[in-house]
Formats: C-alpha cells, structure tokens, sequence
C-alpha cells in the first residue's frame, strides 16, 4: 500500500532523519520502529492533525510546556519556580545535545536525537525477561519518569506472584500512581501512563515497521 495513504504526512519528511538517528545511536534497538510510534503517540492528536509529526507541536497547560516530536517537558510550581526541566537534563547527560538551544528547540534533527537518546539510556538501566518488557519499561519511564517506574518495579516485588521483570501482567499492574482523573486530560496519571507503552508497541507500531526495520 503507498506510504501517503498510512501515514501521517509530515511523518514522510522526517522518518529518514528519524531512522538516521537511530543508527548512529542505537544501531542494535529492539524494534527501532517503536520510536516511530513513539513520535505519534506523543504529536499526534489525530492522524490528521497538523501537529502531528511535527516539530513545532507544542502542550502548554497551567504547570507544563511540552515540545516537538518527544514532547520535552519543563514544568513549574504555582510560584513559578522550575520543578523540572528536561530539556537542560537531556544537554548536561548527551554529549550529542550539548550545544542545543533553547531558541533551537523546534529543530527536528536534534529533536529526534533526544528522542532516541533519552530512550536508549533508559533502556540500558533496565532488566526485564524480554526486550518487549524491558520496552515497555521504557517507555513507562519515559512517560512518566524513571523514578516512578523504580517505585512501580519495587511495588511488584512486594506483591506475592508478581515477577518485577515482566511488565505486562505484571509491573503494569502495580503502582501508587494517582488515579483520580486529571484536570483537561480526562484520564488518571496511572491510566496515562500504563496506555503508553500499550498503545506505542500494539496500536501504533505496525505500520512503520517497513519503514525502521
């Protein structure tokens, strides 16, 4: 089937840069178009939509500024102080983004870098009994911080029959994640972030496999 009719239209113009990425920096990822998939989930409203693989898309709440094709975040408290800031995270730890800028930020080559080296790094600090878990895993943390995934992982060994090398089943199904629906997004911070991994390996995925692997 032609690639115009299944995928979104901007995704044509920078999967090659994606896919560039993710040899010079994770030549052996499990599933490279995972990170395709991942760039949907994060820009894409619906298929359609403008934004979608687009690295000028941006989130903006009352707490959140979220940019580009992995949406980074920085985020602040009621008195405007910084609660984090992943873009000066992911300079300081990459020497491939060390000379990135702010006034840079929608640039799509180095967008895509972060991508894939924020999830190459976190994969690597990951054990887990399949490279489909240990992805999983990943982008759980990448979602909603490593930090939280460490709690879910040591919730799952608490909890007699659950292996914390296996997320589906398993760690997904364990966490102090709030539950309550949050305000504009409809959906609990535990729902988020147990849909991500789900809905970038199994809804997303397929059709960009001809195209990153």
């Amino acid at each position: 089937m032609d690639a115009a009719l299944i995928l979104p239209r901007l995704a044509l113009v920078y999967l090659p840069v994606l896919l560039q990425a993710q040899q010079q920096i994770w030549p052996d990822a499990p599933m490279p178009s995972f990170l395709a998939a991942q760039v949907e989930q994060e820009s894409c409203i619906s298929l359609s939509h403008p934004k979608c693989w687009n690295p000028q898309a941006e989130l903006k709440t009352d707490r959140e500024y979220g940019f580009g094709f992995g949406q980074i975040t920085r985020a602040t408290r009621p008195d405007g102080s910084v609660r984090f800031d992943k873009f000066s995270e992911l300079k300081a730890a990459y020497p491939s983004l060390a000379s990135w800028t702010w006034a840079d930020r929608f640039n799509p080559s180095m967008q895509l870098t972060a991508l894939v080296e924020m999830d190459n790094g976190i994969y690597r600090r990951i054990d887990a009994a399949t490279d489909r878990d240990r992805l999983a895993m990943t982008l759980s943390a990448y979602n909603g911080g490593e930090g939280g995934l460490v709690q879910d992982i040591w919730q799952c060994k608490l909890k007699s029959g659950c292996d914390p090398r296996r997320w589906f089943g398993h760690v997904e199904l364990t966490s102090n994640k709030s539950r309550v629906k949050w305000k504009g997004y409809g959906k609990s911070a535990f729902e988020i972030n147990r849909e991500y991994p789900r809905n970038v390996l199994d809804l997303r995925r397929a059709k960009y496999v001809p195209f990153m692997e």
